[in-house]
Parts: C-alpha cells; structure tokens; sequence
C-alpha cells in the first residue's frame, strides 16, 4: 500500500501560467509512484466565502512536506515571505525549494532559502544548473523527473 504524502506548493501568482505548466508535468510522474500517493494543495481550492488566510495557513500546517517554487516574484511576495516561508525555513516543517525562474544568488535575497539545497537541473553540457523556465521542452521533461526522483528519494 503507498503512503499518502500531502504537499503544499507555495508560488508567486505571477507565475501562475509557468507553475500551472510545472505542476501538470509534475502531477503526471508523481501518480505512478510505487512508494508514495501524494496529494498536492495550492491555493486554486480555496473555497469562496471563507477565510482565504486561514484556509492557506491551515493546509501549510498540515501538509507533510512544502514544494517551494522559487523566483524573484516568489521572493518578492510579501505573504509568501512573512506567513509561508518562514514554517519551511525554519524547519518546523521539511521543504524542497525549487528554482522556477532564474534567481541570482548573490544580489536577491534569498529570505533564509541560501541555507537550503534549491533543486535545478544539473546536466551534461550545462555549464551550469539551469531553472525551470530555462530548459526547453526535452530538458523540461528531464527536470520533472530529477525532480521526482530528488523528492522520492527525501521521503525515504
């Protein structure tokens, strides 16, 4: 029987059409898992009329690990940095921070994050590890399952 791993992707709306992209490839090769049924939570379910806040911070708090898509618009959001990020920093609660767009290290501000391991995807003919948004197609598809792989092998 797998495990039912619930996980909460804290994004910049910004991106919403580059994450909505990611999340769908994502979910595809995260369903098959043999280990694992993960149940991802974002805020698309937020249900009309109730408190949007508290609905956040509840499925933060019970989520098992946080899917942290980073980018300057990420970094930027001041919800993200003052009630999301703080939880998955700290470490109160595990995280697996992932470069969505391109960061740069030594200028932004990185709120606690330059402690923390950023997934990108490190292949031969890179010079360097590359973000989501910098691969192509083909090398997309690649990122989603390093990425999987990256997760799966977290969760052990």
């Amino acid at each position: 029987m797998r495990k039912k791993v619930k996980f909460f992707v804290s994004y910049a709306h910004a991106n919403r059409q580059l994450s909505d992209n990611f999340l769908t490839r994502l979910c595809d090769v995260l369903a098959p898992s043999k280990k694992h049924d993960y149940v991802l939570w974002r805020d698309t379910g937020l249900v009309v009329g109730e408190d949007w806040e508290q609905q956040i911070l509840s499925a933060r708090d019970s989520c098992d690990f946080g899917l942290l898509l980073v980018s300057p618009a990420f970094l930027a959001s001041k919800f993200i940095t003052e009630k999301e990020l703080p939880v998955f920093v700290s470490g109160n609660k595990p995280s697996i921070p992932v470069m969505l767009q391109p960061v740069d290290f030594a200028r932004h501000d990185l709120k606690g994050l330059e402690k923390r391991q950023i997934f990108r995807l490190d292949f031969a003919g890179f010079t360097e590890p590359r973000s989501y948004s910098e691969c192509r197609k083909q090398r997309r598809d690649d990122f989603i399952l390093e990425l999987f792989r990256a997760i799966e092998d977290r969760l052990v």
